[in-house]
């Protein structure tokens, strides 16, 4: 199965809150992290929300224990990288250079990038 590097605001929430954690979590606990920031999900809601995660390869269960598969900046790189390759061809040029045309950056930002290419 082809791994989907994108995820729903909801299924993000659950990623994060993964992420935030040391090691797994148990659902139980997981709903509790919700309930306290006054997010009353029922346990079917993050169960849901846990089989797309895990359908989508994105985290994993055992014994009632969710991990997420991917750090948060692994995820948000191939996050990042799909969508190049999918808008931009998979040129990090085209899409500097439609990012440029739309936005103006400032001199500082574009030594920034200078320096990043030179040193990569």
């Amino acid at each position: 199965m082809k791994r989907v590097f994108s995820a729903s605001e909801a299924e993000r929430e659950v990623l994060e809150k993964l992420w935030d954690q040391e090691g797994g979590v148990k659902q139980s606990q997981l709903l509790a992290l919700f309930a306290a920031e006054g997010k009353e999900w029922k346990r079917q809601t993050l169960n849901t929300f846990l089989a797309r995660l895990e359908e989508k390869e994105l985290i994993t269960r055992e014994n009632r224990i969710v991990m997420p598969r991917y750090s948060r900046e692994e995820y948000y790189n191939k996050q990042m990288k799909t969508a190049i390759d999918e808008m931009y061809g998979g040129r990090l040029s085209n899409f500097v250079a439609a990012f440029v045309k739309r936005n103006t950056i400032d001199e500082s930002e574009a030594e920034e990038l200078i320096r990043i290419l030179e040193e990569s």
